[in-house]
């Protein structure tokens, strides 16, 4: 997912190598990466648990959940 969002580099293959982690390294510190991290970062939510909590009681208690 980080490297479908933009944001970094995934790791191809089960066992990492001298060439393998050098690729992912280089892709991780381009300046665009750096870019769309910071751009991807103010998108998330710091409260995502406490709204999934909520929804969980909504529904257990019979009430429709009210998404946020």
């Amino acid at each position: 997912m980080v490297a479908d969002l933009g944001i970094g580099a995934a790791h191809d293959g089960p066992t990492p190598t001298f060439e393998s982690l050098s690729a992912a390294l280089r892709t991780a510190l381009t300046p665009e990466t750096s870019a769309r991290a910071k751009a991807v970062a103010g998108t998330i939510r710091a409260d995502g648990a406490a709204v999934a909590a909520k929804l969980l009681l909504d529904v257990a208690s019979g009430q429709r959940p009210r998404l946020i």
